[in-house]
């Protein structure tokens, strides 16, 4: 069972955790598509310290011997979850920026060329 101090410092860290992530939002530190799932795991963590019942219905059923380590069961499932996310958006933009890289330089190259070809027309 989770005590009261537990419960309430898990609900005062949820509640600031759910405010830095909606003031990031606002101040476009952070985009929309990659708060939500840092807005669940805040989420989720609420409803948590709220209904303290349902992490005791889940670690019954999981065989957790305490609501408590539920608890942090669930953070840090949501911490894969996040790295895991975080992983595949670093993977697609270090794709999107090798090919930013090889159309700058077929642009540059093109760019050397035309100039090239410039100078010698105004020699000629």
């Amino acid at each position: 069972m989770m005590t009261g101090i537990f419960k309430t410092i898990l609900l005062i860290g949820v509640l600031l955790y759910l405010m830095l992530i909606i003031y990031l939002m606002k101040k476009g530190r952070m985009s929309l598509k990659y708060s939500l799932v840092w807005f669940l795991a805040g989420v989720v963590l609420l409803v948590c310290a709220l209904f303290p019942q349902i992490v005791g219905f889940f670690t019954d059923l999981l065989g957790i011997y305490s609501e408590v380590n539920g608890v942090f069961f669930i953070g840090v499932c949501f911490i894969l979850l996040i790295i895991l996310s975080l992983t595949s958006i670093a993977s697609g933009l270090s794709d999107r920026i090798r090919t930013l890289v090889q159309t700058q330089a077929m642009l540059e190259k093109r760019v050397r060329e035309l100039e090239e070809k410039l100078a010698e027309s105004e020699k000629n």
